[in-house]
């Protein structure tokens, strides 16, 4: 059995290893051998030359419009700087006139990594439509090879629409997914972002909709922009996922280089898609993070913040550090704002996380701590004459994870994380273990990105003696 495991896996990552090299040795050939001068693929950072018009509109809206992995803004193209388009353009039949340049009018641009993008004649909206697809493979052996299971599967297919107005004053999120795993088995609602951001000041900024909690680093980081095919089974478990409420916050309070963000929030506590009438309680969370260095870039075709890889391979060392708590009173659900629904049980949830988040020439490193405790470990009541029991799930636990990116665009990643219930809990909730690593190789960056990993879990309920899962996936992000 082992050594058909070892087999398989490793037969995996040949392919992989084998199969990428030759896309980008055949990718770079052919940018060798053209004078074409669009822009290749994985340099999506640089612009070509745009016209005297083009800069003027640019120049009335400075501020870009960040989409969630931060993938839309771009840097000048240096080997292009000096071919900026002339105000005026010489008569080939006539070298003594000169004829006046063609205005162009172009609002609009479209490319990998920045999907649609719209600004209106005066430069004060703009819109951007942008939409990725995770397509992924899986395979698991188990103990027992009758259990082996098998996968082909769509993991994630999102549509976002991002709108400023007013110059970035403020900001429309929309999202919506359509894959199996974007939507609640309880609840097939596509909806998972519809919120408003006000964005006028620097230090006190407002969000109100429904959004992503900020309690957790991992789950607040984009599932687009990960080193592994996906996050934690530490952070599946302890997560807050998304809710519909309201949070003030500032990614650069006092104006200091980013070392100082914070976020104070209030929401329903029941997760996404809740319309319910419930009995009164709120979720109330804060989260802090200090960046001594200087916190990470938030523009550019790597948004740092919002991204596990370090593209931007960082000459000085870059490092935060983030500290959360929330309190969900009256919560109906077994993981506080997502899991199975209750019945009859209602908990009140006090949580508690801490983080650690590193990078530096192409190194990077990320610890995260995550508790919860409920109030009571059960709640009983008679049911159709028999006494039934529903039970809270407290428990704490962290994870560690080291990444490099190599300059040929390959990464290796190692993981390890675990967690376990705390007292008297749901007495489904076992010790859990995670072992494992990815390789991954960015085409142009997370834009379009392949990446396989391998996992050991031990612990968990459908894998007491313990599972070995290889993941392979490709992710799509126009």
């Amino acid at each position: 059995m082992l050594h058909r495991q070892r087999s398989s896996i490793v037969s995996l990552f040949l392919v992989f290893a084998l199969v990428i090299p030759t896309i980008s040795l055949f990718s770079q050939e052919k940018r060798e051998g053209t004078t074409d001068q669009s822009i290749p693929l994985g340099d999506e950072k640089k612009e070509t030359p745009i016209s005297q018009t083009n800069k003027e509109l640019q120049n009335t809206n400075p501020s870009p419009i960040q989409p969630n992995t931060g993938n839309s803004a771009s840097s000048p193209n240096p080997a292009n700087s000096g071919n900026t388009t002339s105000p005026t353009t010489p008569n080939p039949t006539n070298t003594g006139t000169v004829a006046p340049a063609t205005e162009n009018k172009s609002n609009w641009e479209t490319g990998l990594g920045k999907g649609i993008r719209a600004v209106s004649n005066d430069g004060k909206h703009s819109i951007q439509i942008r939409f990725r697809s995770q397509m992924q493979g899986n395979q698991t052996f188990q103990l027992d090879p009758s259990q082996d299971t098998s996968n082909f599967l769509v993991r994630r297919t999102r549509l976002a629409l991002r709108a400023g107005l007013f110059n970035d004053t403020w900001l429309v999120n929309l999202q919506l997914g359509f894959a199996e795993r974007d939507m609640e088995s309880q609840r097939r609602n596509t909806l998972r972002d519809a919120n408003i951001i006000y964005n006028q000041y620097r230090d006190v900024k407002v969000a109100f909709g429904q959004m992503k909690v900020p309690f957790s680093r991992q789950r607040w980081n984009s599932s687009s922009a990960l080193q592994t095919v996906d996050r934690s089974s530490v952070n599946s478990e302890f997560n807050l996922d998304r809710d519909v409420g309201a949070y003030l916050f500032s990614e650069d309070l006092f104006g200091n280089k980013r070392m100082f963000a914070y976020y104070l929030g209030v929401f329903g506590g029941q997760g996404r898609n809740r319309v319910e009438r419930q009995t009164p309680g709120v979720l109330t969370v804060a989260r802090f993070i200090f960046s001594p260095f200087g916190g990470m870039s938030k523009s550019g075709s790597d948004n740092d913040w919002l991204s596990e890889v370090d593209f931007a391979r960082y000459k000085d060392p870059k490092i935060s550090f983030g500290v959360s708590g929330a309190y969900n009173k009256n919560s109906d659900r077994s993981l506080s704002t997502h899991g199975t629904e209750y019945s009859f049980a209602k908990f009140n949830y006090s949580h508690a996380a801490g983080d650690i988040y590193f990078k530096w020439m192409g190194f990077s490193f990320q610890y995260e701590w995550l508790w919860r405790r409920a109030n009571t470990a059960y709640v009983e009541r008679t049911v159709s004459s028999a006494l039934t029991r529903e039970y809270s799930r407290s428990g704490q636990g962290h994870f560690v994870q080291l990444g490099y990116l190599f300059t040929n665009q390959y990464e290796l990643v190692f993981r390890f994380g675990e967690f376990r219930p705390l007292g008297e809990t749901d007495p489904t909730m076992k010790y859990s273990r995670e072992v494992g690593g990815a390789l991954s190789y960015y085409f142009a960056e997370h834009n379009l990105k392949w990446q396989t990993d391998y996992f050991y879990y031990t612990g968990t309920p459908t894998a007491a003696e313990g599972d070995h899962v290889v993941r392979t996936q490709i992710q799509v992000f126009y």
